[in-house]
């Protein structure tokens, strides 16, 4: 039984008011945590048909998306390209949003579902509108391994405030090797690079990973560290519930009641 209908992309779109320009990302990332990958490029064929094509949250428009999503699967993305030349630009930031997001929950949910994700989003995808460049420089020298380290370190800083060192100390007493892999390889390389998505979108798709997994401590610094990263408390409000009712779509249950401000 599919989980994205016409009906919920509606909702997903129109429901949570300050989400309007990310509450398709906070969508792919959960439906990605929870683990049904298949259910991501219709989602994404929505955001499209809404942000480039210019569509109104309609039933119609949710529908048309989702036959043209199942096209391009079906067609293997090879013979059939949707969009206008004016169009482009818009779809293409759609495509990188989505994909980017995507990268970011692999340190938080797991590289597998990230990479299952990511492969049938890729089979929906146009071939104009897929990625053929790699977006961070992996060849780093030594200046700029210090500069990359530097931006990690002010990204967590501004998650965690007041209590960074606190929780740097934590993790560094439980087992070195997993404050130094967290810092060096999650937030300085990927989840402190903003050239596609903000710092504070990125606190949203973080949020979005943690709720279905049922992690609260680590879901309440979050909250808190999406407040110093600049998102209201109605943009956290409404990710969260977003998440919680896409979560319980896909079956998720939790321990006890999901962690809020």
């Amino acid at each position: 039984m599919s989980v994205i209908t016409p009906q919920r992309l509606v909702h997903l779109s129109t429901q949570y008011k300050s989400l309007t320009d990310s509450w398709f990302l906070i969508s792919i990332v959960a439906l990605n945590i929870c683990n049904l990958p298949e259910e991501i490029p219709k989602v994404y064929h929505y955001a499209l048909e809404l942000y480039a094509n210019n569509g109104s949250p309609t039933i119609q428009t949710a529908e048309r998306s989702l036959k043209t999503c199942q096209t391009l699967i079906d067609r293997h993305a090879v013979s059939l390209e949707f969009q206008n030349d004016k169009d482009l630009i818009k779809q293409k930031h759609v495509s990188s949003r989505a994909r980017e997001a995507l990268l970011k929950s692999a340190a938080l949910g797991g590289l597998p579902k990230c990479i299952n994700s990511m492969m049938l989003l890729k089979e929906a995808t146009p071939l104009s509108l897929r990625e053929t460049a790699v977006k961070r420089d992996f060849l780093l020298s030594e200046e700029a391994v210090k500069t990359e380290r530097e931006r990690g370190r002010q990204f967590w800083n501004s998650v965690y405030g007041k209590i960074s060192n606190r929780v740097m100390g934590q993790m560094n007493t439980a087992y070195p090797d997993l404050w130094h892999y967290t810092f060096n390889h999650v937030y300085a390389p990927l989840l402190s690079f903003t050239d596609v998505l903000s710092v504070k979108e990125t606190s949203l798709v973080v949020i979005s990973c943690l709720i279905p997994q049922d992690v609260n401590p680590q879901l309440k610094g979050h909250l808190k560290g999406a407040v110093n990263n600049g998102c209201t408390l109605e943009e956290i409000r409404d990710a969260r519930l977003l998440t919680i009712q896409l979560s319980n779509w896909c079956g998720v249950k939790w321990k006890g009641e999901v962690a809020s401000l």
